[in-house]
């Protein structure tokens, strides 16, 4: 009997093997834990109808509530999910990853059906979408009994040995680093999980748990791998949360990577391969070495990545990446405007941009940005400056992959310090709320994304993704119990990792006003304490020494 399965849940790619929980494996059989795999992710999408399979549509669910979309899968799934749990007897623990907002309400619309099924058997989620304490506030404070937030290898396997009876060293359920327990009776003190400092040491996933031919795009040939060359990234953008869920930058050795690529040519014939890192180009060095060793090996692979833009990036790196079988990257540009650059903490120039743009095209590797328009502080100027950036680039632009309305994340440090943005809230319920100090409106914020598509469409070139923000981006109504909507959880929150928390279902105030309200609290506690001493000296004649 297997100790726990790791579960896949919905919505997520279908074109690639999830590396999430492939990761998982990998590390928890090595440390001699039998475990289960299952995609439930890609079984609903192939049992889903032409019609309802708009639901894996990124580019379609960025315009409907995460709790709807949630909410469909389970009414348009219900008999298949009750037939799915019927095979989960077997496993202690069972294991769901939430990929995104609405995988976490998934997850726990999912775990309240394994209690009704299973009183008796534990669940735990993890993935990116559980990492904020709002996400998980979703999520109904006795259907799910663990969260692993963050890096999960190493807090998972601690937690398993525990609910199996095996703990390791003076382990319990609610002191393992990584680990939140969430139920009312139970909830331990928080403390975040140790990053993995050497990514040699873990094994690396061999996907010997997946029919890797239920993969694939759609239409084509076109069945690549997942692959990991490091975690973390090198940057700290101010709207991303990435830096603090995979912090810090680790890479593998080129080494390490190459074994990697010849298990999976040697096993399964790959031919594409796509980098799933926040960045391939993190440490040039490194990404130059292994390059030289792909082709050594004689590799014959095509791969993709995303790529942050850096100075430091030389022609003949680009030439050898194009070598080693490089068709693509993916830079985050985000903007046109030296301005709103700074305000995103971005480390580079217009002009950087320009210059590896061209640099990356003329190496024979395709270009593809993601935009953002309506950041904070965006004027109308700072907005016609991308759309001239874009206009200027076109000869060396593939395709415009993202482009996004400017959505706040609570966990980034524009949600975080929200006052150092000039944002004010326009409901204290609502953080997708809000407007800024140019008066910058969702209505406006959207109608940009339209120009820049407009734009793009004028200019011939591919967009595939468009993320116009929503009217309700993170408000969850709370329902009756007999209502379809699970109620909010208001245990979960003590895992949070960002400093900012929710008080009464509302923001908490501006670190500005905490800051002038014990200015002013200091100032006249010392105008009281001069007043005081004045009088003791006048009465006395000494402060010090009284009668003298």
């Amino acid at each position: 009997m297997s100790e726990i399965i790791l579960i896949n849940c919905p919505p997520w790619g279908v074109v690639m093997p999830p590396l999430g929980i492939a990761y998982l494996a990998a590390y928890l059989k090595s440390k001699d834990i039998s475990v289960g795999v299952s995609d439930l992710n890609l079984k609903l999408y192939q049992q889903s109808p032409e019609q309802n399979k708009a639901v894996w549509d990124l580019d379609a669910i960025n315009k409907i509530s995460p709790q709807v979309i949630a909410d469909t899968l389970f009414r348009n799934f219900e008999n298949q999910l009750s037939e799915y749990l019927s095979g989960l007897e077997d496993y202690p623990v069972i294991g769901c990853s939430a990929n995104n907002l609405i995988s976490v309400i998934f997850a726990g619309r999912l775990g309240r059906r394994i209690k009704e099924f299973y009183p008796d058997k534990y669940v735990v989620v993890g993935g990116p979408g559980g990492y904020n304490s709002w996400d998980r506030k979703t999520v109904a404070v006795d259907d799910v009994d663990f969260f692993v937030i963050g890096e999960g290898e190493e807090p998972l396997y601690r937690l398993v040995k525990v609910l199996t009876g095996k703990p390791v060293g003076g382990d319990d359920a609610y002191n393992i680093p990584g680990v939140l327990a969430c139920a009312r009776q139970k909830k331990g003190l928080f403390v975040p999980r140790q990053y993995i400092a050497d990514l040699n040491s873990i094994p690396f996933p061999e996907f010997k748990e997946f029919d890797l031919s239920e993969y694939g795009s759609s239409g084509t040939n076109y069945r690549p791998l997942p692959m990991l060359i490091s975690r973390g990234c090198i940057n700290h953008c101010s709207y991303c949360i990435d830096c603090y869920i995979s912090s810090p930058f680790r890479a593998r050795s080129p080494e390490h990577i190459i074994a990697e690529l010849r298990h999976h040519i040697q096993n399964y014939r790959i031919t594409h391969v796509e980098f799933n890192d926040l960045l391939c180009n993190g440490n040039p060095a490194q990404l130059e070495r292994l390059c030289d060793l792909i082709v050594k090996q004689g590799f014959d692979i095509r791969w993709i990545s995303y790529a942050a833009i850096r100075k430091n990036m030389r022609e003949e790196l680009l030439q050898k990446m194009k070598m080693a079988g490089c068709n693509s990257l993916c830079y985050g540009v985000e903007s046109g405007s030296e301005r709103i650059l700074k305000k995103m903490n971005k480390h580079y120039s217009r002009q950087d941009a320009c210059d590896l743009i061209r640099k990356t095209h003329e190496a024979g590797i395709e270009v593809r940005l993601n935009i953002i328009v309506g950041f904070p502080g965006e004027t109308e100027d700072d907005f016609v400056q991308t759309l001239e950036f874009i206009r200027e680039n076109e000869r060396y632009i593939k395709q415009v992959t993202n482009v996004s309305s400017f959505v706040l994340m609570p966990g980034a440090d524009v949600g975080i310090y929200p006052h150092r943005f000039g944002i004010r809230f326009l409901d204290p319920k609502d953080p997708g709320k809000w407007t800024d100090e140019n008066g910058l409106t969702q209505e406006e914020r959207n109608k940009r994304v339209t120009m820049v598509c407009n734009l793009l469409r004028e200019l011939k070139i591919d967009n595939l993704i468009i993320n116009y923000q929503k009217e309700k981006s993170f408000h969850i109504e709370k329902k009756e119990k007999n209502g379809d909507l699970p109620p909010i959880n208001t245990e979960c929150i003590g895992g949070s990792l960002e400093p900012a928390k929710r008080i009464n279902g509302g923001y908490c105030r501006s670190r500005l006003f905490v800051k002038s309200t014990v200015l002013i609290f200091l100032f006249i506690f010392s105008i009281a304490v001069d007043a005081y001493l004045f009088l003791l000296k006048k009465i006395r004649g000494s402060i010090i020494f009284p009668g003298s």
